[in-house]
């Protein structure tokens, strides 16, 4: 945890203490309803963050091709998404993506779901094709960091254009990205958030039913602070998690002289 969140932590304890929020009755309600929030939450990350990787790569990718065809299309797609707030997007998805998607499609393969749960699916991707918008700038960065001089190396030695790729650009490439993609995640994390706005099952929604369903009259505002300040940490945990895991991640794969990219 960081120091933000230790001080956030030693903040609420005094007003916890003094407005008995201990009391066993509101955690146990609190409990059950944080639980199946930060499930909710873990899945849709789990869900957006690997799309969202191998979509903005590709994008990169197609940014640096010479070919037209994949150039431009890859162009469009990235001012696109990145020119649009993420709320809008998720408000898109969820009432127009399900009539995107064929009906045999849908009777096929999610005839067990509600509607309402792959609307919420839906917004989940749209979420994570703008976060690969994003991406595939720090991996277009990151393809044009690696030095002209080394791919003309590996052609030299007779390697193909696919073992090039593999054993010189994508290694470097990956490792370049690393510290921008922290920051990228850590957004990424943030913005899943959002789907609450959509009813999805999700911390910041379970959060709010609670609230709602607690009695309004003589309800302390305390517990209102305390409830928002857990969700709080836990978002301050999870980002601070990733971006420490991708900051060792950089400091094992760090190489003298190849510096990280900015963008």
């Amino acid at each position: 945890m960081t120091v933000a969140g230790l001080l956030m932590v030693f903040a609420i304890l005094p007003a916890i203490f003094r407005f008995s929020l201990l009391s066993t009755q509101f955690w146990q309600i609190y409990t059950r309803f944080y639980i199946t929030g930060l499930f909710g939450t873990f899945f849709y990350v789990a869900l957006t963050l690997p799309l969202s990787v191998v979509l903005g790569f590709l994008m990169g990718w197609a940014r640096v091709s010479r070919i037209r065809i994949l150039s431009w299309p890859a162009s469009l797609y990235v001012n696109v998404f990145r020119g649009l707030p993420p709320l809008i997007l998720v408000i898109f998805a969820s009432l127009f993506g399900t009539s995107l998607v064929p009906q045999p499609i849908l009777d096929r393969f999610f005839a067990g779901f509600r509607r309402g749960d792959i609307a919420v699916g839906i917004a989940a991707i749209a979420i994570a094709m703008h976060s690969s918008a994003y991406q595939a700038e720090i991996f277009r960065a990151g393809f044009q960091s690696v030095p002209r001089g080394q791919v003309e190396a590996a052609q030299a030695l007779g390697l193909k254009p696919w073992q090039g790729m593999r054993h010189v650009i994508l290694p470097q490439t990956f490792r370049l990205s690393l510290p921008p993609l922290g920051n990228e995640f850590a957004v990424l994390i943030k913005d899943t958030s959002i789907l609450g706005a959509i009813a999805a099952t999700e911390l910041v929604a379970k959060s709010r039913d609670l609230l709602g369903a607690l009695p309004a009259n003589g309800m302390p505002i305390v517990w209102i602070f305390a409830v928002w300040t857990v969700v709080a940490l836990t978002y301050l945990v999870l980002t601070s998690s990733v971006t420490r895991g991708l900051r060792l991640l950089e400091r094992k794969f760090h190489t003298p002289g190849l510096e990280g990219i900015s963008l």
